[in-house]
């Protein structure tokens, strides 16, 4: 992996874990990470494509460059999440800000997890 650039992280259904790319190649497969700089993407057109077949595929997931961990600062996070029916982005999780979802576009950091088998994103930002 090259350290300067970012890497797209998605979550893999078939292995039920992330997937790592890195200029278009996979580089790996990991249960939890942290990426620094987050951009959350979605391909509109990889989305109007799983409206129109109800079938997922890969559009939409997370930029960043892979850190060991978020330093110490005070900091703000949250959890995000993505439905391509029901969202065009991804999301502050309802009831965070109010009872409607905020889309959201980057972060400070991101981490990333499946120990529970299903996909998990939390926003962070320093404070």
């Amino acid at each position: 992996m090259d350290n300067s650039k970012r890497v797209y992280v998605y979550f893999n259904l078939h292995k039920r874990m992330w997937s790592m790319r890195q200029s278009g190649k996979v580089i790996g497969h990991y249960h939890d990470l942290y990426l620094k700089d987050a951009k959350y993407l979605v391909s509109e057109a990889g989305r109007k494509r799983v409206l129109k077949e109800k079938k997922k595929n890969v559009h939409a997931g997370v930029s960043g460059f892979m850190v060991e961990d978020v330093p110490p600062m005070d900091q703000i996070y949250f959890p995000v999440t993505y439905n391509p029916y029901k969202n065009k982005t991804f999301v502050a999780c309802k009831g965070i800000f109010d009872e409607n979802e905020t889309s959201v576009k980057k972060s400070d950091y991101a981490y990333l997890d499946c120990n529970d088998g299903r996909a998990n994103v939390r926003a962070i930002w320093r404070k």
